[in-house]
């Protein structure tokens, strides 16, 4: 017999901030973020992956060939990023990991192998989350503040062991433009939303194993449609957070394309540029300076 009962949704509580204002009076708000799966994304769901040495190439073409140029992007263009790396990449890759904390960015939880955390039991997520957290904290001598999901999955646990944890900001959600609270039964994280409008996986995601999967949109195609994204995000004051994998925005003829975009959005008056830990920092203080009803 069909079940035509409403389900129990997570008891989650999504607040706006109703005195919500980008820093110095921005029109939007810009986090170039990065996710450094590396070797860890082929191997989030079958560890054998590791002996196909043409995919753990691939991967690690993001850590070893492509980093050193994005850096140098960040760099030239005066841009701070969020680097949302899976812990046992960062034990892989802890050189890359000093360049990146080196230069002033930062370095956010990825999960340990990249797990999709859907369906995993409490205890275990939280074995995880604690797991990688001290990886990174090891590794980068910071730790890290928030956390993007990876395969975008979350549930109520998901965001209740994290704050339990003392973490910031979540940034996996998808229903608002803006920055906001989600209340928890373990506290309150600032979520910073994102999108798969500015995924460059859509368009160019590709992977080697599993019968193979090759997704080679045009750049210019890519540069149009964040180019109308960053449009509609100025005009409604929205957060511009990008998801962008070294292995596929790294590669040369992308990448000269992403020079070309950011420089002319910086071009742009009323633009905040941050991290993912900055713009949390700044909802924060908002939160704080909220006012009250007598």
């Amino acid at each position: 017999m069909i079940d035509l009962s409403p389900p129990p949704y997570p008891d989650l509580t999504f607040r706006t901030l109703p005195n919500f204002a980008w820093p110095d009076g921005a029109d939007c708000g810009v986090i170039v973020a990065w996710h450094v799966d590396g070797e860890a994304g082929p191997m989030a769901s079958d560890r054998s992956v590791v002996n196909h040495v043409a995919a753990m190439s691939e991967a690690a073409y993001g850590l070893t060939t492509a980093m050193p140029r994005i850096l140098d992007l960040h760099r030239d263009l005066g841009i701070p990023g969020t680097f949302f790396v899976p812990a046992h990449v960062a034990e892989r890759h802890p050189g890359v990991m000093e360049a990146i904390v080196g230069d002033g960015h930062e370095i956010a939880h990825h999960g340990y192998m990249h797990e999709n955390v859907y369906g995993l039991a409490e205890a275990d997520e939280r074995a995880l989350f604690e797991h990688a957290t001290a990886v990174l904290q090891r590794i980068t001598g910071r730790q890290p503040r928030g956390w993007s999901a990876p395969g975008w999955g979350v549930t109520e646990q998901t965001l209740s062991i994290m704050a339990s944890m003392g973490m910031t900001y979540d940034a996996s959600l998808m229903e608002r433009d803006a920055p906001h609270l989600v209340e928890t039964a373990n506290g309150t994280l600032v979520e910073l939303p994102i999108s798969m409008v500015l995924d460059d996986w859509a368009l160019f995601g590709s992977s080697l194993h599993g019968g193979g999967v090759s997704s080679l949109a045009r750049a210019a195609e890519a540069e149009t449609i964040w180019r109308e994204e960053f449009d509609g995000l100025r005009r409604f004051g929205g957060l511009f957070q990008t998801t962008f994998h070294p292995n596929l925005m790294g590669r040369p003829g992308r990448l000269v394309m992403l020079e070309r975009m950011l420089r002319d959005m910086q071009a742009c008056s009323g633009v905040w540029w941050g991290t993912c830990d900055e713009a949390a920092d700044h909802v924060r203080r908002l939160h704080d300076e909220e006012p009250t009803c007598a």
